[in-house]
């Protein structure tokens, strides 16, 4: 069923009038809460947007992306790197159960566990590589509810640079913290009926997989 709702679901950028529930938006999120993260980091977090007027903020943000603004809610996906803090993963690592002291001590100080040894750009990368798990748990999640969702990609943010004035003003309107980043943002809705569904275009199984070792063929 889960594979069935994955192979239907397309970027949605045509949103109807419908209005999308409170309750479904939190379903929507509540997928994203259980997602999986590295060493259970739970490095994000989420601010839904309804209000017309700051849709029409982030519609600027994304370059003038008109499903941004017209979407009956828009979810900013922010990552929070103060979560490598030492004293805070060393809590979250502590709280596995079976991890010895030794052990601990041993990942935050090597850098294939702690990527705060191995400075900004690692934290940056890492936050991003968590923050995907919950963005595609919402994905499915908003397809199974028949909510369509676009991911917002190309957008003013730090890892981008570009419209350096429409993102600190997001940034205060939003009132997001110092070491938090806005990430990506998530457009969500229900489509429009007549909308034509786009031709899922992917690369066939056999050029992505191999078994056992690169190139390597099953069949």
């Amino acid at each position: 069923m889960i594979l069935s709702e994955i192979t239907r679901r397309y970027s949605v950028r045509n949103f109807s009038d419908k209005e999308l529930p409170d309750e479904v938006i939190e379903d929507i999120l509540e997928a994203a809460r259980l997602a999986p993260s590295w060493m259970n980091i739970q490095c994000w977090h989420f601010i839904v947007v309804k209000d017309p007027a700051n849709k029409a903020l982030l519609s600027q943000l994304s370059h003038g992306q008109p499903h941004v603004e017209s979407a009956k809610a828009v979810i900013i996906c922010c990552g929070d790197k103060d979560s490598w803090e030492e004293e805070l993963y060393r809590k979250n690592i502590e709280a596995k159960k079976g991890i010895s002291a030794e052990r601990i001590e041993m990942m935050l100080k090597n850098p294939a566990f702690n990527p705060k040894l191995k400075g900004s750009g690692v934290v940056t990368a890492r936050t991003i590589e968590q923050l995907t798990y919950a963005i595609a748990y919402m994905t499915i999640e908003a397809r199974a509810k028949g909510v369509g969702a676009c991911v917002i990609g190309g957008m003013g943010n730090d890892l981008t640079g570009s419209v350096p004035e429409v993102y600190e003003l997001a940034r205060k309107t939003f009132e997001i913290p110092e070491n938090t980043e806005i990430m990506t943002m998530l457009a969500l809705g229900y489509p429009e009926e007549d909308q034509e569904k786009p031709e899922k275009i992917r690369k066939p199984f056999e050029e992505i997989v191999s078994w056992g070792f690169y190139g390597n063929k099953k069949h």
